[in-house]
């Protein structure tokens, strides 16, 4: 097959000729860290995408994209799928995500996507659910502390050198969050931020949906407001004022309490990337992620205690990474050797 870049699999090299011609041209696209493979499959008459699902099961994915398809929200349309080798022919949509917008076109979207956030939740019902495990799977205080174990452990032990002692108090502070969040259950993306979210032409369409559960309704909004990746900036705090008045079941307490337990979910997850790949660059999404807990603990005094403690920390202690400038710069100083 002419143009082949990347490494494809002779089985899925046959598999995708049989179903377009011999003429096309394959471009390995940058993946995530899960360990599926995409592809961009062009030939004269247009392109598309192929993912390669590896060793991760795509049915999850297959599962919630009907059901937010069925429902009239915008993903991929699916062209040709192997369910059981995990590979999938989609829509190719462009290459410009939420993320990438100037900032004459960033706020307009990014109000849409709070928008599809509401319509999400008031569309996606227990019972619009029933038949995706979408609708089977939650999230509980158990599971949301189990995700901060994990930045206990890498960042603040393993990169940070936090002593045990102050990881004890640190690790009861996080427990008493998570229990403390907003028992609502409502349809949850998990993974709704800007890197997630195609912009092609005037739509907005998401990717990634295979995690969805039932959770918080402020779980996708602050995920979005809060992006690890962009700072959206003063706009974030009205955006979600506008987002509680419409639900008007909720308030910005629960807000603030999400988005703290998601930036430190994230920070972990940041974490554990680094160690896996020894790349850098995804240390650069930890200080900024770090420094929008200050702003949470401004809307609820309830963080003040958990922010101050981990803000210490970050000044006290730096092993393999250090993080005392986190203030002012997105790029830890990185102990070599």
């Amino acid at each position: 097959m002419p143009g082949m870049n990347g490494t494809m699999k002779p089985e899925l090299t046959s598999w995708l000729r049989s179903r377009i011609d011999d003429s096309v041209t394959v471009e390995l696209l940058p993946g995530d860290v899960s360990g599926r493979s995409f592809w961009r499959v062009s030939n004269p008459d247009g392109s598309f995408v192929l993912m390669d699902s590896g060793k991760v099961p795509v049915w999850p994915w297959i599962d919630v994209h009907g059901l937010l398809e069925a429902n009239g929200f915008r993903v991929p349309e699916i062209l040709e799928i192997d369910t059981r080798r995990g590979w999938v022919l989609q829509e190719d949509l462009g290459d410009v995500k939420l993320n990438d917008l100037d900032e004459d076109r960033y706020p307009g979207f990014l109000e849409r996507a709070v928008n599809t956030v509401l319509e999400m939740q008031r569309k996606l019902t227990p019972e619009a659910c029933t038949d995706s495990i979408a609708g089977r799977r939650s999230f509980t205080p158990a599971f949301l502390m189990a995700e901060l174990e994990g930045t206990l452990e890498t960042v603040f032990y393993r990169l940070l050198g936090v002593p045990m002692e102050e990881l004890l108090v640190l690790q009861e502070e996080m427990r008493r969050l998570c229990n403390a969040l907003d028992d609502t259950r409502v349809f949850v993306h998990r993974d709704f931020h800007g890197s997630n979210l195609m912009v092609t032409g005037d739509e907005l369409v998401m990717l990634d949906w295979q995690d969805a559960r039932f959770g918080s309704p402020s779980y996708d909004l602050v995920s979005l407001l809060r992006d690890s990746y962009r700072d959206a900036g003063d706009v974030w705090e009205d955006l979600a004022r506008k987002f509680v008045m419409a639900r008007g079941d909720m308030n910005m307490f629960q807000v603030a309490m999400a988005g703290t337990q998601r930036n430190l979910k994230a920070i972990g997850t940041f974490g554990i990337q680094y160690r896996k790949t020894g790349n850098r660059r995804f240390l650069e999404y930890i200080p900024r992620s770090f420094r929008y807990l200050e702003g949470y603990a401004g809307l609820c005094p309830h963080l003040e205690s958990l922010v101050q403690r981990i803000y210490r920390l970050l000044d006290e202690y730096h092993g393999e990474i250090d993080l005392r400038d986190f203030r002012d710069t997105d790029y830890p100083e990185v102990r070599e050797g």
